[in-house]
């Protein structure tokens, strides 16, 4: 059985699941770069990668910013066939980008080439979206531009919040990655499909409106911003009374 070689990099939910999606096809990163905030010794919202990959006997460096000469020259001696970037908070250099002959693949919580950027699903709820979906596709220098290889869209229930949508992103990219690496192992043509540039929308870091309320909004966006933005334990919604800053927090029942 042919042996592959691959970098992992990221974290979050998304990045342990994947990474635990790959050691059960037995396949072992020769390096396992996690997200800056993920050493294993601090409290996360997520599972941590730093110790999933510690537990399955990897190699891990932590603390060190991808860019970094050390990072860079590390990966360069492994070669490796592929790198993954899954649950990532960092931009891949381009130095990196260019050592894996297969190129390095990235999962996005959007429809591409709609909802580049940062906080997709919070966008895409905002803006009173019916559908989104996640993104497998190969990195580029640009953000969120490379060719797509495959894509899965749900729909948007009407009881959907940040978070449950965060979840389903979640539960998606595992799948599709999942029929990735059956794809990968077969020794199947990895197929993909550049962007459409024409029809591309983008969101910058930020929250929209920063976080608060608008009350010149109308009813459904105003609701549809409150969900968007209940993902605990993030802050959230808030607005002023005067000098006074309220929040709304979701009422949880005993």
């Amino acid at each position: 059985m042919k042996k592959h070689s691959c970098v992992f990099i990221g974290g979050k939910q998304l990045g342990v699941n994947c990474l635990k999606a790959l050691l059960k096809a037995n396949i072992k990163p020769n390096l396992v770069i996690p997200n800056l905030d993920d050493d294993s010794t601090k409290p996360l919202w997520h599972d941590s990668l730093t110790k999933t990959a510690q537990d399955a006997g990897l190699k891990v460096i932590t603390g060190i910013k991808v860019r970094d000469p050390i990072i860079i020259s590390e990966i360069k001696k492994i070669n490796p066939e592929i790198i993954f970037c899954f649950g990532g908070m960092q931009i891949i250099p381009k130095e990196v980008l260019e050592i894996p002959k297969l190129g390095t693949l990235n999962l996005h919580p959007a429809l591409l080439p709609k909802y580049r950027g940062r906080f997709s699903t919070v966008h895409a709820l905002f803006n009173g979206e019916e559908f989104t979906g996640v993104t497998l596709h190969y990195m580029s220098e640009a953000l969120d531009a490379g060719p797509i290889i495959s894509q899965k869209k749900y729909k948007i229930e009407d009881s959907d919040t940040g978070e449950t949508l965060y979840h389903k992103f979640t539960v998606a990219g595992r799948e599709l990655f999942q029929e990735f690496i059956n794809k990968w192992l077969s020794g199947q043509k990895i197929i993909s499909t550049p962007q459409d540039e024409t029809i591309a929308t983008y969101y910058p870091k930020g929250l929209p409106n920063n976080g608060e309320i608008d009350w010149n909004w109308t009813g459904k966006k105003i609701k549809n911003f409150i969900r968007a933005m209940t993902f605990p334990p993030f802050p959230p919604v808030s607005f002023k009374i005067g000098d006074k800053k309220m929040i709304i927090t979701e009422e949880k029942n005993n």
